[in-house]
């Protein structure tokens, strides 16, 4: 007896809660860490990572123009990973940021929001599919939620007898999340009005001119860079795959997040279900807010409504200048949904253990749909079947940026790159390798690889399915030379040649 009492008395702290909720993600999500597949824009950013810093930073100042933290961060943690485990170390490059996350969650939102709010935080981390595809994904959306999550959190301490630190830490996360993804710019746009307005209605002039300096140093540190966008927008723009179908989907957000990116199982109307439930409880949490304690009414607010301001803004500039937002981007503000979320459910027990078991289950589910499509072969039986069955010497045209195809699992091959109608192409330095061998004598027969199934209805072609990106299996077709002829000059004349 005295032995379940010490142990219901020692698994009630807070701890060994979240302790135990941390370890369990790090087991679980850890297993899911492959050594075998990376997409194309995957490729891109280990390619931009291994890149020098001359070479990184004039693709960003000449064809990628996203912000560079993200990649910086990659390239200082590929580091530490041998050239054999170095898609393992790009996928755990976002994998340690979600456990930060949990970590962030168990310590800053712990001390001002109290532990209920803390524990649902860390476990949502945990079960909702959002983390699944954040942990793993070779890109910054992991980097740039947790910015964004610690930006919210040190901001909101403003409005509560703030300290010197305080100040400090708001202006470096939130210049740090400037500078990952412009999305964020977007969010802390509303953050900024949202915390002025606070200010300004609880009448503290030295905390709201504290502010005002901070938001004015942040402003200036980022304006430099802001250069590089409005230089380059008109030619990305103008080769943007995003269109007003994309931005139409943008909602699945709020339902089932991997759908589109990924084979799911028979069962997936249950993840589905448990996503949906989570949404209904933020929205629950609207027309409940006369319920929370004055801190966790404001908490709720800014992480729930900056994101549907956000969301609401970035639908007005998909309809009336151009479209911009899809479901993967949305990812981005998972962990604010969860923060929401975590407050309502730590307020108000009747959702806990009907939301718990349908998030439990829709995570096995999930998991489940994760781990298949991680470990699949498509790629690798690819790039295997080409070493073992084609010849180095073999000139291959890539279509569809299946030049970072080759650039990364195919060095030793001379892959040409072939641009699409408008003239997009990804990562120039992979064209460059090549570049002379666009004048070349092709042979009568040329092998292609493409992605989109242009090739695949007239030629013949072998197809390697892959369900890590159900959008991008492979076709590997051979095409005459009257065919190959026209698709070089027509990619030296369409981009290559303003190089």
């Amino acid at each position: 007896m005295n032995i379940l009492l010490f142990a219901k008395r020692y698994f009630a702290k807070f701890q060994i809660k979240a302790g135990l909720l941390i370890a369990l993600t790090a087991l679980l999500y850890g297993l899911l860490i492959n050594n075998i597949n990376l997409w194309s824009d995957e490729i891109y950013s280990v390619l931009m990572a291994n890149d020098s810093f001359k070479d990184m930073f004039h693709l960003l100042f000449t064809e990628d123009s996203k912000p560079p933290l993200y990649y910086l961060y990659l390239k200082f943690v590929l580091c530490f990973f041998p050239k054999t485990y170095e898609i393992f170390g790009a996928h755990f490059a976002s994998y340690i940021l979600l456990l930060g996350a949990q970590l962030f969650a168990a310590t800053a939102i712990r001390r001002d929001y109290g532990d209920k709010v803390a524990l649902w935080m860390i476990a949502l981390l945990l079960l909702m599919p959002h983390s699944l595809w954040l942990a793993f994904e070779v890109r910054t959306y992991m980097l740039s939620a947790l910015l964004m999550l610690m930006a919210l959190v040190y901001g909101l301490r403003l409005l509560d007898e703030p300290s010197r630190s305080d100040f400090f830490k708001f202006a470096i996360t939130s210049l740090a999340a400037l500078y990952t993804h412009y999305y964020c710019a977007i969010w802390l746009l509303f953050l900024y009005l949202f915390l002025f307005v606070g200010l300004i209605r609880q009448h503290n002039s030295l905390v709201l001119k504290k502010f005002l300096g901070v938001a004015f140093s942040v402003a200036l540190l980022f304006a430099p860079w802001l250069y590089i966008p409005f230089h380059t927008a008109a030619q990305i723009s103008k080769d943007w795959y995003v269109t007003a179908d994309f931005v139409k989907l943008s909602t699945q957000f709020f339902v089932n997040p991997l759908m589109g990116d990924m084979v799911l199982s028979f069962l997936f109307p249950l993840n589905i279900l448990a996503v949906s439930a989570l949404s209904f409880i933020n929205f629950c949490g609207v027309f409940s807010l006369n319920k929370y304690s004055a801190k966790l009414y404001t908490l709720f607010q800014y992480a729930f409504f900056t994101l549907i301001a956000t969301y609401l803004c970035l639908l007005l500039l998909s309809t009336f200048v151009r479209p911009l937002v899809t479901s993967r981007y949305m990812l981005v503000f998972s962990l604010f949904w969860f923060l929401s979320a975590a407050v309502v459910l730590a307020s108000f027990p009747v959702f806990q253990k009907g939301f718990l078991f349908l998030a439990i289950i829709g995570f096995g589910i999930a998991y489940n749909d994760t781990r298949l499509s991680s470990f699949d072969k498509g790629y690798f039986y690819l790039a295997q079947d080409i070493k073992q069955f084609v010849p180095d010497d073999q000139i291959i045209l890539a279509l569809d940026n299946n030049n970072l195809f080759c650039e990364y699992y195919l060095p030793q091959y001379t892959c040409l790159a072939i641009v699409g109608e408008k003239g997009e192409i990804l990562r120039f330095p992979s064209v460059l390798k090549n570049i002379q061998h666009y004048s070349d004598v092709l042979p009568p027969v040329v092998l292609t690889l493409s992605s989109y199934k242009q090739l695949a209805k007239n030629h013949e072609c072998l197809n390697y399915k892959t369900s890590y990106r159900i959008s991008h299996g492979t076709d590997l077709c051979k095409i005459t030379y009257d065919e190959a002829l026209p698709l070089l000059q027509n990619s030296l004349k369409l981009r290559l040649n303003n190089f």
